[in-house]
């Protein structure tokens, strides 16, 4: 679909709350600025006086940021920086309060301003984009040696050069910190390696240089450890590990070789462990979660000459990579500019289709799946008896001691004394430690859990405290086969789907139900490896089809590694994509290692040519995986190093790619061939260049297809020389296949093995084509709103084109919108139930924000709808109401009192998650009540623009929520404010879910609400009905492709006062990418000189 943004608002991607100033009266919160200069690692020396700083410009492998080049251009974009700092300064009339200044993969800054004060920046020369800050999310013994990396310690996967353990590479670590004492990052490693600091011996960065602003002289650097680095705005600048994520993935990827002792609740295991580059020496980064500090991380990684970087952090739903306002992946791409190379993970929403977030959708940056290794701690079920037939044991697992025999029962079946939910074994919020169960419900039983919403430990956690002795998690059909072995606070089990089915249609049978928990045992046989876990985020991308992802897999489930939090020593067990990340960024940095003149690029082909998936499986144990759950296959470092052939591309390149400017991802130099829309056939040019060493001829062959699909490639056969290149053309013919349907292969290229001579092993690139029979209809829509001034007893006319910029014909249909009608049997509280003066935390589902009481509300009488009561927002008033819906349509309606004596910034909040820890919150409306500038203003991405304040009478506010098509409209006194994205307005990364309402009082005077309901309704542009001072030339219509139609719309104000008059155009099609469409039509009559305000985004 391409329509024009006429009235698009600025990014604004945080709830205010998310900065601890944010509850202040004066409604600052963090934006982030973007400038159009490019930053200094992309800079190509296109402005005169000042040489380009690039590396690849100038045939360097990183960038120089103290040459005398770079320093000419650092200033010259800090006199940029401070230029628009002296605006804002000069405009705003107070000095703003700059928190982060970007310069190396960013240009730009990150200031606290109001929104309003946002919205006039992004008028000011140079700035590109203002977004409001926003949050991403956080996404070993056996792995290492799994993925081959000793076959590259001990040189025998080397091509006769050195083996190597990461010896001189810096790797960065972007995460929630490092707990500096733990033995995995100490000067000398459990296998008595003592490490040279590559900044020499005492010279450190961040927190230990004594120089720096930050010095903490209690943080403990050496020289494995040479740096950490905090960030003001998370954590108090501490970079001590406040989670135990970034130590866990530091070890992983980089790591000491240490004795590691896992403590559980029931069980204690001791194992060696070691990180995949054990050598080589880490710089922390707690920047995690805001984008705001992880943009300073970007740009402090190249500063401290970090060669990889492990970023286990990312978003739920993806945004495109190119979108100016995703500053992590324009930061990497800067970062790549400058020779670093990156890793990430792909992402824990799976197995389901096309749920890999962003930044791992960027093809710059390598993205990374789990899949298990060989070690694993099976547990079962035994001995089971009584109900009907007692079926045969159950193998699964879980990091536990052995109980029983003891009565087993099924949670479900024991009423829950707190929410609704007591087979989930959890209640309230996703991720919450809350039991259904008052202490006492049960007397030692083994209570068996269905999974989902809740975490696999919390839910073990509940039952314990509700008495029971044993626990065993059940997938249901969403979750597959996959499982866990986490350690428990009881003796536990994690059963796949299909067993899961079978224990409780036994437990359904009869009574008297007993069994036995056999305890876990180790267990280290090839067969546990190579398996997809099923929460890995799967393929396609979403926004760039034609590249494929995950790039790769490694293992991520069941993970030993450092962790605790601040400097207590411990280790323990995780899964997810964020383990199998660093992974990969270890095995990079022995490639790195290895060979030092490679780009970054090259490493990445060089880790996904010599990744053979053909042992790799699905999450149920299996089916074969294909590229969409594995990428290239599963890290193999036996070959990476010695691959032969490897893959470089630009940075130009990339940019040029970007298919909203007309790029097309396909013909980006990877070593994957991705097509998202491919008739009858499609082909690809790769370029390969030999670094083996040696002459060697390869042969060319496309293998694996799908059933229909064939394949050819030019050239079949080549030689290259070392150092030389070459070009090769795979084409694909779909016109006997499947229309519609991917279909996979792989590209194998194969070197003629001369005998006596080690051959570099085969490369193989992934294949994955979605055959079509022709380009879909796609919109091309010549305006989003329509508005126009009429004097009074006059007509106007105003054209709507309708394009179609696709193959296929587009259908399309125009209609006048009507009312929507709602439907019984939802949420409401008119609050009359309630004492007058009560607080409604802990009453009728309302609480306070993270289940805080201070946080709740007050009924009151003094304002009300219904009598006697509404409830008083104000102060530190903020107040939840959670929902658990999750499809359908649905109107929002409360009527809304403030008192023209406001004082402050006001909120009306609603989100698609939600949880008391915070976790996984993502906001869909946040619409703030200014009373400084008696304006209605919408944070978000959505189309609008602020409205007055209508003060001293009660207003409805009206939502027409849309999670089929992910929508919202938000109405304010009968008046749009605004429409877009119900699960991408504001924070982005959210899902098509109702989570909760939230009135945020933000220490603001008090506001009334009252009549509140949350009701299924029949849908927006659900009901044609007639506007009767609007009429239409034509209501329907199909356009060939490349074609148009002009509808004439007429606007009559006959008969009508002066006023403005405003309604919906509903336009439904067959572009798959906008079936409905609204268009706000606004007619204002007697007006003169009007003109749609236009604010940049």
């Amino acid at each position: 679909m391409l329509i024009p943004a006429l009235m698009l608002m600025v990014f604004a991607t945080v709830s205010a709350r998310t900065q601890p100033e944010s509850g202040s009266p004066d409604g600052l919160d963090i934006y982030l600025i973007r400038l159009s200069d490019a930053p200094l690692a992309s800079y190509r020396g296109d402005i005169t006086g000042l040489e380009a700083t690039n590396p690849g410009v100038l045939g360097e492998r990183k960038l120089n940021v103290a040459s005398s080049a770079s320093q000419a251009y650092a200033t010259f974009l800090e006199g940029k920086r401070a230029a628009l700092i002296n605006q804002m300064d000069q405009v705003f009339g107070r000095s703003v309060d700059v928190v982060y200044e970007y310069y190396v993969t960013n240009n730009g800054m990150a200031v606290r301003l109001t929104a309003a004060e946002a919205a006039i920046v992004a008028e000011m020369p140079d700035v590109v984009v203002v977004r409001r800050d926003y949050e991403r999310q956080l996404m070993t013994d056996a792995g290492p040696a799994w993925i081959g990396a000793p076959e590259i310690w001990n040189g025998t996967a080397t091509g006769g050069m050195p083996g190597t353990k990461g010896e001189g590479i810096i790797v960065g670590v972007i995460d929630t910190g490092i707990n500096p004492s733990n033995p995995s990052f100490a000067d000398i490693g459990g296998d008595a390696y003592d490490h040279d600091n590559p900044f020499g011996s005492g010279t450190y960065v961040g927190v230990c240089d004594s120089g720096d602003p930050s010095f903490d002289p209690t943080f403990p650097c050496n020289d494995k450890l040479i740096g950490a680095w905090g960030f003001p705005t998370v954590n108090g600048g501490d970079p001590r590990d406040n989670d135990g994520h970034g130590s866990h993935t530091a070890s992983t990827s980089a790591g000491n070789v240490v004795t590691a002792t896992v403590v559980g609740p029931t069980l204690t295991v001791t194992r060696t462990i070691t990180g995949v580059a054990p050598h080589a020496n880490i710089i922390a980064y707690a920047a995690c979660c805001t984008a705001s500090a992880l943009a300073s991380a970007i740009d402090q990684v190249v500063l401290d000459g970090v060669d990889v970087v492990n970023y286990s952090i990312g978003s739920d739903a993806p945004t495109s990579p190119w979108d100016p306002g995703d500053f992590d992946s324009s930061g990497f791409l800067a970062a790549r500019d400058a020779g670093v190379f990156v890793a990430t993970s792909a992402g824990n929403n799976g197995p389901g289709a096309a749920t890999v977030g962003s930044p791992a959708v960027a093809p710059w940056i390598l993205s990374v799946g789990a899949s298990t290794h060989d070690r694993a701690y099976p547990n079962a079920v035994t001995d089971m008896s009584g109900g009907g037939t007692p079926p045969a044991d159950m193998f699964g697992k879980g990091f536990t001691d052995g109980y029983g025999p003891a009565d087993i029962v099924f949670a479900g079946d024991f009423p829950a004394d707190v929410g609704t939910t007591p087979e989930l074994c959890g209640a309230g919020a996703a991720q919450s430690n809350t039991s259904p169960w008052n202490p006492g419900t049960f007397s030692g039983q083994i209570v068996v859990c269905e999974r989902g919403i809740y975490g696999r430990v919390e839910k073990g956690e509940n039952v314990l405290a509700a008495g029971a002795g044993g626990y065993i998690l059940v997938n249901t059909a969403a979750q597959g086969e996959s499982i866990n072995g986490d350690a428990h606070a009881l003796p536990g089990v994690h059963l796949g789907a299909t067993l899961g089915d079978q224990l409780l249609t036994w437990l359904a049978s009869g009574s008297g139900h007993t069994a036995v928990i056999a305890g876990a045992v180790l267990d280290i046989d090839p067969a546990n490896g190579d398996i997809m876990a099923g929460f890995s985020s799967r393929g396609p991308n979403v926004p760039a089809p034609s590249i494929i992802v995950p790039s790769l897999s490694a293992p991520g489930v069941d993970i030993i590694a450092a962790d605790g939090v601040g400097d207590a020593v411990s280790w323990g067990f995780n899964s997810g994509t964020s383990m199998a990340s660093p992974h990969a960024a270890g095995a990079a940095a022995l490639l790195m290692a290895l060979h030092p003149t490679w780009t970054p690029a090259e490493i990445q082909s060089a880790m996904m040519l010599s990744a053979d998936p053909s042992a790799m499986l699905k999450d149920d144990g299996s089916t074969p995986a294909d590229p969409f759950d594995d990428g290239s296959g599963r890290v193999d470092l036996t070959h990476a190093g010695i691959i032969g052939l490897v893959m470089d591309e630009s940075t130009a390149n990339y940019t040029a790619a970007n298919p909203d400017t007309g790029g097309d991802p396909s013909t980006l130099n990877l070593a994957s061939l991705g097509q998202g829309a491919c008739q009858d056939t499609c082909s690809w040019n790769r370029t390969v260049t030999n670094r083996s060493g040696n002459t060697w001829t390869w042969n060319a062959s496309v293998i694996d297809l799908s059933g229909g699909v064939t394949g050819d490639v030019s050239p079949t056969s080549f030689s290259l020389a070392d150092g030389a290149s070459q070009t090769i053309t795979v084409t694909l013919d779909v016109t006997g296949a499947t229309l519609n349907t991917w279909h996979f292969g792989q590209l194998e290229l194969a070197p003629t093995v001369v005998e006596g001579d080690p051959a570099p092993p085969n490369s193989y690139m992934p294949i994955a084509a979605f055959a079509i029979d022709a380009l879909p209809p796609a919109l091309d829509l010549s305006a989003t709103s329509l508005s126009a001034t009429v004097a009074p007893d006059q007509t106007t006319n105003v054209d709507l084109t309708i394009g179609n910029t696709g193959e296929q014909s587009l259908e399309w249909s125009l209609f006048e919108y009507g009312p929507i009608t709602a439907v019984e049997g939802g949420w409401s509280d008119n609050f009359d139930s309630y004492a007058t003066g009560s607080q409604l935390h802990g009453q009728g589902g309302w609480k306070g924000w993270a289940n805080d009481p201070s946080a709740g509300a007050l009924t009151s009488s003094a304002q009300a709808v219904s009598t006697p009561n509404s409830v008083e927002i104000v102060g530190a008033s903020d107040l939840v109401q959670e929902y658990t819906i999750d499809d359908g349509t649905w109107t929002f309606s409360g009527m809304q009192y403030i008192p023209a004596s406001l004082s402050g910034v006001t909120y009306f909040i609603m989100l698609n998650q939600y949880d008391d820890a915070g976790a996984t919150n993502n906001w869909s409306i946040e619409v703030q009540f200014d009373g400084t500038q008696d304006m209605v203003i919408a944070n978000g991405n959505g189309t609008g623009d602020p409205l007055p304040i209508i003060y001293d009478q009660w207003v409805e506010i009206r939502v027409e929520i849309d999670l089929v098509n992910d929508m919202q409209f938000f109405f304010y006194g009968g008046d749009l404010l605004y429409f877009g994205s119900w699960s991408e307005n504001v924070s982005g990364g959210g899902i098509t879910s109702i989570g909760a309402l939230d009135l945020f009082a933000n220490n603001a005077s008090a506001v009334y609400y009252d009549d509140l309901s949350l009701q299924p309704s029949s849908g927006f542009c659900a009901s044609p009905a007639d506007i009767p001072w609007l009429s239409l030339s034509d209501t329907s219509g199909t356009v060939a492709g490349g074609g148009s139609d002009t509808v004439t719309v007429t606007m009559d104000a006959t008969g009508l006062s002066s006023g403005s008059y405003s309604g919906f155009l509903c336009l439904e099609t067959n572009d798959p990418a906008a079936p409905l469409v609204p268009i706000p039509v606004e007619m204002l009559v007697g007006y003169l000189n009007y003109l749609p305000i236009v604010i940049k985004g």
